[in-house]
C-alpha cells in the first residue's frame, strides 16, 4: 500500500508538471494550441494584412480596357473591365452606327453604366443609338435640359425603355467589375455655359488612374480643384477635344497625366485642338494620342501597367478657329485627310437661310446664340435672329460653346 500511495503521488507530479508545460508553451487540454490575447491580435492583424496584400495583387491583375473610339469631331469612350462595359458619351449622329457596330466587336450585349457628359449633339447623339441596340442597367446624366431634337430623342428612348437615371453628384462611388470610377464634377448646380453641367470621372484599376471630364471648361476644372479633388492621373482625355478653353495649367498641374488622349475630328474647324492648350500639354511633358490622325486609341490597364495599341504621336500640331488645316509648331500648315464624322440631327441638310443682315440664330429657351451651322440649333419655333454679335448681348444672350460664333 505503502509502495501503491508512493506511485500514485509520483503520477499525480508528473501530470501537474505536464499541465504546468502546457500552460506554458500554449497546449490546451484538448491538445490544441492556444494564444494570449496580444499574440492572438498581433496574428490576426497579420492575416488580414496578407488579405489586403492579396485582394492588392488580384485587382493589380485584372485587366481593364479603354476604347477612345474615333468618331471624328465629338466623343466617345467605351470601359471594359471583366465582362462589364460602360459607354461615356456615343458621338454625333453620323457615327451612331460606327459606335454600336464597335461595341458589338467587344461583344458587348449589356451596358452597366452609360454617362452622357452632357447633351452637346457631338455627345449624345450615338448615346441614343446605343440605347435603342444595347440593354442598359442605369444612365447617369446631368440635370439640366435642352432645347434640341437629339435631346427630345435621347429622353423619349429613356421613358420608353424606362431606365434608371441618375443624376450626377460629386464624390460619388461606383464600382464596374474590379475597376471603379468616382464623379469628379459638376459641384455647381447652375452654370451658364452648358459645357460645365460635363460630367467629370476618374476611373481607377490598381494603381492607373484615367480621367475623362467631356467638354469642361476652366470654371469647371478649377471647382475641382478648388473641392480638393484626388486628380493626379496616369491618362487624361483632353478637355473639350483640346479647347482652348479648357486643359488649363493648374489643372494640369494636379493631375500631371503622363499620356493625353485628344478627340477631335480630322477636318474640323472649331479650333480643335488649339494651339493654347497644346502648348500648355507640351509644357508639362505630356505624351499624346489624336483620334484625328491615329483613329481609335485602345489603353489596356493590368492594374499596374499601361499598355497602348499605337505609339504616342509625335504631331504638336494644332488649328485654328474656322479653318481645318494643321498648323506646326513652325508655322507651316498641312491638311490630314479623314472622315470627319461630325454632323448633328440635321447633317447634310442646308444651314438654315438668313433675312438680310441676319447672322445670328439665338435659343429663347438657354439664352445662347449661334452659327447658322452650329450642331445644336434649336427648333424654329424657339429661335430668334440678330445682326451683331453686340445686338445678342444686348439682348441677354451669350455664345454658345460649340460653335464659338465670337471666334
Amino acid at each position: 500500500m505503502h509502495s501503491n500511495s508512493i506511485n500514485k503521488k509520483i503520477l499525480m507530479i508528473v501530470l501537474a508538471v505536464a499541465l504546468l508545460i502546457g500552460s506554458l508553451t500554449g497546449i490546451s487540454g484538448n491538445g490544441s494550441r492556444s494564444v494570449p490575447g496580444g499574440q492572438r491580435k498581433q496574428s490576426e492583424s497579420a492575416q488580414k494584412s496578407a488579405y489586403n496584400t492579396q485582394k492588392v495583387a488580384a485587382a493589380e491583375k485584372s485587366t481593364m480596357k479603354v476604347h477612345y473610339i474615333d468618331v471624328g469631331q465629338g466623343s466617345a469612350v467605351l470601359v471594359q473591365s471583366g465582362k462589364h462595359f460602360m459607354l461615356i458619351d456615343g458621338g454625333d449622329r453620323n457615327a451612331s452606327s460606327k459606335v454600336v457596330s464597335y461595341l458589338k466587336k467587344q461583344k458587348v450585349k449589356k451596358l452597366d453604366y452609360i454617362v452622357v457628359s452632357h447633351y452637346d449633339a457631338d455627345h449624345l447623339n450615338g448615346v441614343v443609338g446605343a440605347l435603342n441596340v444595347f440593354k442598359v442597367n442605369r444612365v447617369i446624366a446631368p440635370a439640366y435640359s435642352t432645347d434640341s431634337r437629339v435631346y427630345q430623342s435621347y429622353c423619349n428612348i429613356i421613358a420608353q425603355k424606362k431606365i434608371a437615371t441618375t443624376r450626377p453628384k460629386a464624390g460619388k462611388k461606383y464600382k464596374l467589375g474590379k475597376a471603379r470610377f468616382t464623379i469628379l464634377a459638376p459641384n455647381r448646380s447652375s452654370y451658364t455655359d452648358e459645357n460645365n453641367y460635363s460630367i467629370a470621372l476618374k476611373l481607377v484599376n490598381g494603381k492607373n488612374r484615367f480621367v475623362i471630364t467631356g467638354d469642361a471648361e476652366t470654371e469647371s476644372e478649377y471647382e475641382m480643384l478648388e473641392k480638393g479633388r484626388n486628380l493626379s492621373c496616369d491618362v487624361y482625355m483632353a478637355g473639350h477635344h483640346g479647347s482652348a478653353n479648357s486643359s488649363s495649367q493648374k489643372f494640369l498641374q494636379a493631375m500631371k497625366p503622363k499620356y493625353t488622349v485628344i478627340s477631335c475630328g480630322a477636318d474640323n474647324n472649331y479650333g480643335h485642338p488649339s494651339e493654347s492648350a497644346m502648348s500648355r500639354l507640351k509644357a508639362i511633358g505630356t505624351k499624346i494620342f489624336r483620334t484625328d490622325v491615329q483613329g481609335t486609341i485602345v489603353a489596356s490597364s493590368n492594374g499596374s501597367r499601361i499598355k497602348w495599341n499605337k505609339k504616342p504621336s509625335g504631331l504638336w500640331s494644332y488649328r485654328e478657329y474656322g479653318s481645318n488645316a494643321l498648323i506646326g509648331t513652325d508655322g507651316s500648315k498641312s491638311q490630314i485627310s479623314g472622315n470627319d464624322t461630325s454632323g448633328s440631327a440635321d447633317a447634310g441638310k442646308p444651314s438654315p437661310s438668313l433675312a438680310t443682315g441676319q447672322k445670328y440664330i439665338g435659343n429663347v429657351n438657354s439664352k445662347k446664340f449661334h452659327l447658322p451651322s452650329c450642331n445644336g440649333l434649336p427648333y424654329e419655333k424657339n429661335r430668334v435672329y440678330f445682326e451683331s454679335i453686340s445686338a445678342a448681348h444686348k439682348a441677354g444672350y451669350s455664345p454658345c460653346g460649340l460653335c464659338h460664333p465670337e471666334g
